[in-house]
């Protein structure tokens, strides 16, 4: 077995993929789904393991799908079998095998998982539950099915994809309360992704479900989800930002929640042969499934622990989701005697998800963790900001060349949602999909096959007379939806109201010069926070103090609007200056994290604001209080009619993910 110091100089060795699929273990499925008809061999964990430590290599950018919540098909896992299987891991010998894992350790010599500040005595009591003075047996199993909680980091090939943190606590009115908290990062072409999800569910005393509160999280933008179960039905709420949505389902049977398994297993860990059946709740999906879970045998697994991977003889139990016999999902546990699980897998996946501490789940989950903005991405070619360009002046012009790339395959397709998936306009698929909106000061070229474009971004309008017949550029009539009110953009409210008409009240203003006021007023009012909930009424954001661009840019718009001033919001991406990146790259921990992002232009979500002064399009951005620099390039352009915001956010981030944006000049001075 490879030891510490080994293990960290291959690490250094290591290529990191760029690549990478984060599914979130919340619903113990990912999205992609496509079935599988014939089963598909196991290899065992410890050749898993040795492979995704040591021989990583870059991962097709095919594969670079990242997960979706609603998620419709599944992969179909290899047939239940009602004996024991071989699984993924090294079973222990079928002769004389210990009554526990704990024995089992003790007969082998396998090292022992230390906490930090645990002596090799105090092990036994994490591993096998045999602390050295009992409580009585109704506080143990109270403790153990009520008071937990668990850290886990999820890894594919070595790199940190994402993490999980789940707490259970008994309330004062005996209520089981379940919290659950998850974070990652997902790839698609060149974008890094923020997802998250944060669950609560309430259960009553025996450990039935009642009640769940979501809260999901897919770029710049969140959405909520509230869900009452009763005897005979389950209500689910949603909370679309600009309408409600309402299902109901039927139910005959109390439910358990996502993480059953992990409250089951606490409770009372399986004992050999035994095999354990529930109905389950699966909120993010909206579905209720048949749970079936079978310990398998003893294996000797490689867990993390605070010294690094170690083999360590565990129990093993596969678990069947099925939603019907079409739709299957098998995954695997391997858990202490006490019923923790130290080590997680689903069938068909490289992603292996391993329980930890808190402290190594901060310290390995420190580019997620921490991760800034919703969505960023590395552009090449010129840098933008370099000591001696500082010196030159502010930018003037960028040149971006656009290599349109084919579009990827679809992360899911949602029920319900596929004529959605049908061309709105007489404009070809492959053409539309190669269209960026035009913003005010930027140019495209014409010309070429359509698969490289050139943008030129300025600071100030470029004369006509220079474009000539060269460059497609920003122009046209406003429409009535530029002056509509909306259920986001409700500038009648009395909140918008009074902030309109305190501001740019004096009759010596041009349209141009109230409009600029707006914007400072706006910057002046909120601060910024790059993660907020992206998309709130203009009453809401008024109320509020701080904001991300894609809020402030709604209340500009609805002040806008208030004074009769055409407007639309763009979406785009914004050049991050370095003092804002830091690597996160520690070759001691035992993966190796993945730095924020390589040296170079680091560019992240933001929004703004077009309006229509004195017969010309201006770009306002309510961030920094003024026009936008040539730093900013816009993707999408919407007037907020009869939006459905995720939608939105869903076309803005495949857009941009088939998109290879490369600067070719930066212009800097006067």
């Amino acid at each position: 077995m490879m030891d510490r110091t080994a293990f960290r100089r291959a690490l250094s060795r290591l290529r990191i993929s760029r690549a990478g699929r984060s599914s979130f273990f919340h619903d113990e499925f990912d999205s992609e789904g496509t079935p599988v008809v014939e089963p598909r061999r196991r290899e065992s964990l410890k050749t898993s393991l040795i492979t995704l430590c040591v021989a990583v290599t870059l991962a097709p950018l095919g594969c670079d799908v990242p997960d979706r919540y609603d998620i419709e098909t599944f992969e179909k896992p290899a047939p239940w079998h009602p004996e024991a299987s071989s699984s993924f891991a090294s079973q222990a010998s079928n002769t004389a095998r210990p009554s526990s894992a704990a024995d089992a350790m003790r007969q082998s010599g396998m090292p022992e998982i230390l906490s930090p500040g645990q002596s090799p005595s105090d092990t036994m009591e994490t591993i096998s539950g045999k602390p050295a003075s009992r409580p009585s047996e109704g506080a143990i199993k109270n403790q153990l099915a009520d008071e937990w909680e668990t850290w886990q980091v999820h890894s594919l090939r070595s790199t940190i994809l994402g993490g999980i943190h789940a707490k259970s606590t008994r309330t004062v009115d005996n209520q089981i309360k379940v919290e659950l908290e998850e974070q990652g990062l997902t790839y698609r072409g060149m974008l890094q992704i923020l997802e998250s999800n944060q669950q609560t569910f309430w259960h009553d005393a025996n450990g039935d479900l009642k009640k769940v509160d979501c809260t999901f999280r897919r770029g710049p933008i969140e959405s909520h989800r509230t869900i009452e179960i009763t005897p005979n039905e389950v209500q689910f709420v949603d909370d679309r930002l600009v309408k409600t949505q309402k299902k109901t389902l039927r139910i005959n049977s109390p439910l358990g929640g996502p993480l059953h398994v992990y409250q089951t297993l606490r409770r009372k860990p399986l004992k050999e042969g035994e095999t354990r059946e529930a109905r389950v709740l699966l909120p993010i999906l909206g579905e209720v499934a048949t749970l079936r879970l079978q310990h398998n045998s003893l294996a000797s697994p490689s867990v993390l622990t605070p010294a690094g991977f170690q083999e360590v003889v565990l129990q093993e139990a596969s678990c069947l989701l099925s939603l019907d016999p079409k739709r299957q999902r098998e995954s695997v546990y391997w858990f202490d005697d006490q019923g923790q699980v130290q080590l997680y897998h689903v069938s068909n996946e490289q992603r292996f998800s391993y329980g930890c501490k808190e402290s190594q789940y901060k310290l390995l989950g420190q580019e997620f963790l921490s991760q800034d903005y919703p969505i960023s991405l590395q552009v090449q070619g010129k840098p933008l900001e370099t000591e001696s360009s500082l010196l030159a002046g502010d930018l003037r012009q960028v040149g971006y060349k656009i290599m349109w790339a084919k579009p990827p395959a679809p992360e899911s397709v949602p029920a319900g949602d596929e004529e959605a998936t049908e061309p709105k306009s007489e404009t070809p698929p492959e053409e539309e999909d190669k269209q960026i909106a035009l913003a005010p000061r930027q140019y495209l070229q014409r010309g070429g096959d359509g698969v490289e474009q050139k943008l030129i971004v300025s600071r100030v309008p470029v004369p006509k007379s220079k474009l000539r017949d060269r460059f497609d550029q920003f122009d046209g009539d406003s429409t009535p939806a530029d002056l509509a009110a909306t259920s986001l953009l409700d500038y009648r409210s009395a909140t918008v109201r009074r902030i309109a008409k305190a501001t740019a009240n004096s009759p010596d203003f041009t349209t141009a010069e109230r409009a600029m006021e707006m914007n400072r007023t706006v910057h002046s009012l909120l601060s910024f926070e790059p993660l907020s909930q992206g998309m709130r009424s203009a009453s809401q954001i008024a109320d509020s103090s701080t904001a991300d661009s894609t809020e402030q840019s709604i209340l500009l718009m609805a002040l806008l609007r208030s004074a009769g001033i055409p407007a639309r919001m763009v979406m785009g991406i914004r050049h991050q200056t370095a003092d804002h990146i830091s690597p996160t790259q520690d070759l001691a921990l035992p993966f190796q994290t993945r730095a924020r992002l390589p040296d170079g232009n680091r560019f992240v979500y933001h929004a703004w604001v077009v309006a229509k002064v004195d017969d010309q399009w201006i770009s306002l951005d309510p961030v920094v209080g003024s026009e936008t620099k040539p730093d900013c390039l816009a993707i999408e352009s919407t007037d907020m009619k009869d939006i459905e915001p995720i939608e939105l956010v869903e076309d803005f981030i495949d857009k941009l993910s088939r998109m290879q944006i490369s600067i070719y000049a930066v212009i800097r001075g006067a």
